[in-house]
C-alpha cells in the first residue's frame, strides 16, 4: 500500500476498535450514572413506603388490642347480673365472677366496677403477679381527670377507650355504662377494664408483625412536637425510623409509636446498579473483543486482499479514472489503487446501458403487442357476433307485412295474422339489440383493457408500477372475458364466491393481463386437445411463504397439458408447445417476469400431455405482514 510521506497509515480495524471501545465505556458510565439517579430514588421510595407500611402495621396491631378490650368490656357491660349487682341486688355476683381467675382468663392487669357519681363498688390490679386494690393505680381515684372521662358517663350511648397513664405505667383502658342486658337503662354506674402497655406486651406485638416496634410515653411526646397523627421518618445509614404520637383517652399527645425497619431495599438497589455496571463493562470487553475479530477476519483481510488484486488490475492497464480519496487508512489505499480502473468501467457501463435499453425496448414491444393480440382476439369475436345481431333485421319480412295491411281489401282475418307477425318481429329485434348491447359492453370492456395496455406502457415505460389493494374477485371475473361466449365447444369456467374474501397487493393492469393471459391459454389448450367437455377451474386460497402471508390464485384447465421436460422452460424466453404460427412465445415469459415484479412468482404443474395443466400464482396478500 502506497501513502503520502504526510499521512500515517492506521488500520482501519484499529479506528473502529477504539471508537468501539470509548462508545462503548462512554455507555456504561451513562448507564450507571442514569442508573442510580433514577433506580435508586425508586428503592429509596419503596424503602419509605415499607417503613410507613410497617408503622401503620404496629398501629394496628395495637389498636386491635385495643379493639379486643373494647370487646370484652361490650360483653360485660350489659349484663343483666353485673346491673343488679351494682344496684344492689345481687351480691353472690362478686364471689362467682369478680375474682382473680377471671382477670387471667380475660387478659386483663385491672378490671373495676363504679356505682353512679364514681362510686367503686369492686376493683382490682395484677401487677406482677400480685393482686392489689384499683387504687394503685391512681388515674381513677375521684377527683382526677380521668376519672370524670371514664366513669361519670350517665348516657348509654358513651364509650371510652384509649390510652391511660397510672401509677403503675400506661395502659390500655375501656369504659362502659352498665345496662341492662338489652341495653335497656338507666345507666347503673361504670365498667373499666384495662392491660398494662409493658415490655411484655411490646413483645407480643413485635412477634404479631414482624415488625422491629418500640414506643415512648408522657413526656416523650412533646419531644416530638405533639402533632398527633403525623408520620415522622428520619433516613439513617443503616435503618429507616419512623414514628407517630398517638393520643390518650382526653385526646392529648400521649404516646409515640416507632418503627425501625434496615435498609435493605435501598441496599439491593445499589448492588443492582452495581451489578449492571459491572455486567455493562464485562459487555463492552466482550463486544469491543468480538468486533476486534469479526473486522479483522471479515472486513480488514478481505479490504487487503482485494486492494492487491486491484492494484494487480491497474498494473494491467484494463480501467483507469481517478477518484481522489484523502482517506488514510484500508479503504482509502483501495480507492487510490482504483483511481485508474473506473474510467474504463464508467464508458463500458454507458455501452452496456445502451444495449440493454436498445433490447428491453425491443422486449417490451413485443410483450405488449401480445397483450393486445390475447385482448383483441375476444374484442374480434365480440364484434363479429355484433354483426350478426345487427343484421336479424333482414331476415325479417316486416315491410311486406306492412304493406299488405295496407291494402284496403286485405281481410280481417289476414291482417290479425300480420298484426301478430310485426309484433313478434319487433320482440325478436328488441331481444337481439338488447343481446347487441351485451356484447356491445363486452367488446368496450375489451377495449378499455387494451386502452389500459397502452395507457399503462405509455404513463408507465421507465417507472416501476404502482402496487394497490386488490380485490381478488373483480379481477377474475374480468380475465375471463377473454373466452369467446359462443365458443364451440362450450367451455364451462368455475368462479366459485369464496374469493371475494381475498385481496392482494399487486398492479392492477399488470395483473389483469397476466390472469387473462393464463386464462386464455387454458381456453386455447382445451381447443387443441378437441375436448368436449371443456372446464377451467379458477380458485384463491391463502399460503404461508417464508413467513410471509400470501395468495394463491389458482387456474386449472382439462386441455392438452405439458411433459415434464417442459415444466422448467415453459417459462423462458421463446419456448411454447404450441405450432408455428400460433404465438409468439411471450406469454408466458412476461407473466412470469410481471408476477415477480409484483413480488410474487409463478408455477406451472401437469400429470402429463392430455391430462391438462394448472398454474399457481402466488402474490403478496394485501397488508402483507408476516404471519
Amino acid at each position: 500500500m502506497l501513502l503520502s510521506e504526510t499521512n500515517q497509515f492506521v488500520p482501519l480495524q484499529t479506528k473502529v476498535t477504539a471508537a468501539l471501545a470509548l462508545l462503548l465505556a462512554a455507555f456504561a458510565v451513562a448507564a450507571y450514572l442514569i442508573l442510580r439517579a433514577t433506580l435508586l430514588p425508586i428503592f429509596h421510595d419503596i424503602e419509605i413506603d415499607v417503613a410507613r407500611k410497617d408503622l401503620k402495621r404496629a398501629e394496628m396491631a395495637l389498636r386491635n388490642d385495643l379493639e379486643n378490650l373494647e370487646a370484652i368490656t361490650a360483653d360485660w357491660a350489659p349484663w343483666d347480673d353485673i346491673y343488679a349487682y351494682v344496684r344492689g341486688e345481687n351480691p353472690a355476683f362478686a364471689s362467682s365472677n369478680l375474682r382473680r381467675p377471671t382477670l387471667e382468663n380475660l387478659g386483663l392487669d385491672f378490671m373495676a366496677v363504679y356505682g353512679l357519681h364514681g362510686r367503686l363498688v369492686w376493683g382490682q390490679v395484677l401487677v406482677g403477679g400480685v393482686e392489689k386494690g384499683i387504687g394503685e393505680l391512681q388515674a381513677l381515684d375521684a377527683g382526677s381527670a380521668m376519672a370524670d372521662t371514664l366513669l361519670l358517663n350517665e348516657r348509654p350511648e358513651i364509650r371510652t377507650a384509649g390510652f391511660l397513664q397510672t401509677a403503675q405505667g400506661p395502659a390500655l383502658v375501656s369504659a362502659r355504662p352498665i345496662l341492662r342486658t338489652d341495653d335497656s337503662g338507666p345507666v347503673a354506674g361504670a365498667l373499666v377494664m384495662g392491660q398494662f402497655l409493658n415490655a411484655s406486651h411490646l413483645e407480643r406485638l413485635r412477634d404479631r408483625t414482624g415488625v422491629e416496634i418500640d414506643w415512648t410515653f408522657g413526656d416523650a411526646a412533646s419531644l416530638e412536637g405533639g402533632v398527633i397523627g403525623v408520620v415522622a421518618t428520619e433516613t439513617m445509614a443503616t435503618a429507616v425510623r419512623t414514628h407517630k404520637v398517638l393520643p390518650d383517652v382526653a385526646g392529648r399527645p400521649y404516646l409515640v409509636l416507632e418503627t425501625t425497619s434496615p435498609r435493605q431495599i435501598f441496599s439491593l438497589g445499589e448492588r443492582t446498579a452495581s451489578v449492571a455496571l459491572a455486567f455493562l463493562c464485562f459487555a463492552g470487553v466482550l463486544a469491543t473483543a468480538f468486533i476486534w475479530f469479526v473486522l479483522n477476519g471479515t472486513i480488514t483481510r478481505p479490504i487487503r486482499e482485494l486492494a492487491t488484486h486491484i492494484g494487480s488490475i491497474r498494473e494491467s492497464g484494463d480501467l483507469t479514472r481517478k477518484l481522489g480519496s484523502n482517506r488514510n487508512d484500508e479503504i482509502g489505499a483501495l480507492a487510490r489503487q482504483f483511481d485508474d480502473l473506473t474510467g474504463d468501467v464508467y464508458d463500458a457501463r454507458l455501452a452496456l446501458l445502451d444495449q440493454s435499453f436498445k433490447a428491453g425496448k425491443a422486449d417490451t414491444a413485443a410483450e405488449v403487442l401480445h397483450n393486445i393480440r390475447n385482448a383483441m382476439t375476444p374484442l374480434i369475436n365480440g364484434l363479429h357476433r355484433l354483426g350478426k345481431q345487427f343484421r336479424v333485421a333482414d331476415r325479417l319480412r316486416v315491410q311486406d307485412a306492412v304493406r299488405q295491411l295496407g291494402e284496403d281489401d286485405c281481410p280481417a282475418e289476414r291482417r290479425g295474422k300480420l298484426l301478430e307477425y310485426v309484433d313478434v318481429s319487433f320482440r325478436h329485434v328488441a331481444e337481439s339489440g338488447q343481446e347487441a348491447l351485451n356484447e356491445l359492453g363486452i367488446v368496450t370492456a375489451q377495449a378499455r383493457q387494451i386502452e389500459g395496455i397502452l395507457s399503462d406502457q405509455e404513463r408507465f415505460a421507465n417507472v416501476a408500477p404502482v402496487a394497490e389493494d386488490i380485490a381478488v374477485d373483480s379481477v377474475l371475473s374480468e380475465a375471463t372475458h377473454v373466452i369467446p361466449r359462443d365458443a364451440q365447444p362450450a367451455v364451462d369456467v368455475s368462479l366459485p364466491a369464496v374469493v371475494s374474501g381475498y385481496r392482494v397487493r399487486a398492479h392492477r393492469i399488470g395483473l389483469l393481463q397476466v390472469i387473462s393471459n393464463l386464462v386464455l391459454n387454458a381456453y386455447e389448450s382445451i381447443q387443441r386437445s378437441q375436448k368436449q367437455d371443456g372446464r377451467i377451474d379458477i380458485d384463491a386460497t391463502d399460503e404461508l411463504v417464508e413467513g410471509r402471508s400470501m395468495v394463491r390464485l389458482t387456474i386449472r384447465d382439462n386441455g392438452s397439458g405439458f411433459r415434464e421436460t417442459d415444466r422448467e422452460k415453459i417459462f423462458q424466453r421463446g419456448f411454447t408447445s404450441k405450432t408455428a404460427g400460433e404465438t409468439t412465445g411471450l406469454g408466458l415469459h412476461w407473466c412470469a417476469n410481471a408476477v415477480a415484479g409484483m413480488g410474487g412468482r409463478i408455477v406451472a404443474l401437469s400429470a402429463g400431455p392430455g391430462e391438462g395443466a394448472e398454474f399457481r400464482v402466488l402474490l403478496p396478500a394485501a397488508g402483507g405482514e408476516p404471519a
